[in-house]
């Protein structure tokens, strides 16, 4: 009998299992769904891991005698004492006195390296506690955003420096250790590789400017991360009909300028109302997919785990093959193993491949816990509270850009060239950033103050954005 999905396997593998599994098939997103994440609060102990994962190091410490591996792993002198080991003093207070100053240098107010070298941020500790949600989140950064890019990986595994004290600290820091993994497959599957292209362009760019890459550099990468998932919700909801070329419409307010419910921040179909009302579908349509990437069309990696593919990748390909009877029948005889195996009572089976993807959907939704698929939105949630939504009294949240992430967004936008004004806009919507006439009218009259706007002519019909770097 002819066959695209394994249905077989995929009820093998939920009744023998009982409970919801991918199977064969990578990871998509690093969520937890057994607890709230905590990686908000240790967004620089993600940036470790990731740089690490990049430039395939470790770093460990030594264990004093008269420290506890806990007490080392959460020394924050740990770098400093280091270099103070290979430094020659006159006397004890010169030590101290130098003690002192390095801890100020190479540590903010709340004991997080001050990254003053691209290479230091290898250095970044993680906490024991958290390890393994932090892990997977660097884990993912670095399969979605720079596997495999060589230049991000020599940016952070160069030595090279313009001073004498950087010189020191470097020269006399403990040599990170090879840890170069093998690895056939990514363990986390890109979805949308325009903004991974994009976030690499920028990358390197910044780089050029050091001092405002090491400043912005984690900031850049929570965006990245930020809009990334969030227009993962939005195709995964346009199902086999979204656009995977561009980003979809996602309106944005800047932090400043007042709001009402007209204005398209607070849409319910093009605001943070919708993505905040749609993440819980977000462990639903992953499993979907998981399920839906077992099938005869789909190449799997050496390893032998299959790529996750999007709802439109996998109609496109029956399509062309003449195939969607055969996929539609083999959904619906998912569906109806599905239905009995979680006593689910489903009024007619669905006549179309995409009214078989929506019913795939509900019935997962049906047959899941509500705490599992809720959590893992939740934790999304809390991934961007910190820093890109803002409570708006009765409008509830809106999505957020404040000066500093308005700035760095045009920086990268403009790059070492003016371009034109509209053609700015389009770069923020390339980055998943929209802003209606209200917002542009406020960011106008911000770059005007700041003096980046260059118009061509007195008349103003021609207005250029200059580069702020």
């Amino acid at each position: 009998m002819e066959e695209i999905l394994n249905v077989e396997y995929l009820d093998n593998l939920l009744r023998e299992k009982n409970k919801h599994t991918v199977g064969n098939a990578v990871d998509v997103l690093p969520f937890l769904t057994n607890k709230r994440s905590k990686v908000k609060e240790n967004l620089q102990g993600v940036v470790g891991e990731y740089i690490r994962g990049i430039c395939e190091v470790d770093f460990k410490k030594e264990k004093k005698k008269e420290q506890s591996l806990e007490e080392i792993l959460n020394d924050e002198h740990y770098i400093v004492q280091q270099i103070i080991n290979k430094v020659e003093f006159e006397d004890e207070n010169s030590g101290d006195d130098f003690k002192r100053f390095l801890h100020t240098f190479l540590f903010k107010d709340n004991d997080e390296i001050n990254p003053i070298h691209p290479y230091l941020l290898n250095y970044i500790p993680t906490e024991k506690k958290y390890k393994n949600e932090i892990e997977k989140f660097g884990q993912f950064l670095k399969d979605v955003f720079a596997r495999d890019n060589q230049v991000l990986k020599n940016l952070f595994n160069q030595k090279d420096h313009d001073d004498i004290l950087t010189e020191l600290i470097l020269n006399n820091i403990e040599p990170l250790q090879e840890n170069k993994v093998e690895q056939s497959s990514p363990q986390y599957e890109l979805m949308l590789p325009n903004l991974r292209n994009l976030y690499q362009e920028d990358m390197i760019f910044l780089s050029n400017h050091k001092e405002y890459f090491l400043q912005s550099f984690e900031l850049l990468t929570h965006f990245y991360m930020t809009t990334y998932i969030c227009q993962m919700i939005m195709k995964f909801e346009g199902y086999e009909k979204a656009n995977y070329e561009a980003p979809s419409p996602l309106y944005f307010a800047l932090e400043w300028e007042s709001m009402s419910k007209r204005r398209k921040p607070a849409d319910e179909l093009v605001g943070f109302k919708f993505i905040k009302g749609k993440a819980d579908n977000l462990f639903v349509h992953i499993n979907s997919l998981s399920y839906l990437s077992h099938n005869q069309l789909n190449e799997p990696y050496s390893s032998g785990e299959f790529p996750v593919i999007n709802y439109k990748e996998l109609y496109e390909k029956v399509k062309q093959e003449g195939k969607e009877h055969t996929l539609l029948k083999d959904l619906n005889n998912w569906i109806k193993n599905y239905c009995e195996w979680k006593n689910i009572n489903l009024e007619k089976m669905p006549e179309t491949v995409s009214e078989a993807y929506s019913t795939m959907n509900y019935c997962l939704r049906r047959g899941m816990s509500t705490t599992v698929y809720k959590r893992y939105g939740e934790n999304f949630m809390d991934l961007i509270k910190k820093r890109f939504i803002k409570p708006r009294g009765s409008l509830g949240h809106i999505l957020n850009i404040n000066h500093e992430m308005l700035l760095l967004l045009t920086a990268i936008s403009v790059k070492d060239n003016r371009i034109p004004l509209n053609q700015l806009f389009e770069e923020f919507a390339k980055r998943g950033v929209m802003f209606d006439r209200y917002s542009k009218k406020e960011i106008i009259a911000l770059f005007d103050s700041l003096n980046i706007l260059d118009k061509k002519s007195d008349s103003g019909d021609a207005q250029y954005v200059k580069p702020i770097l």
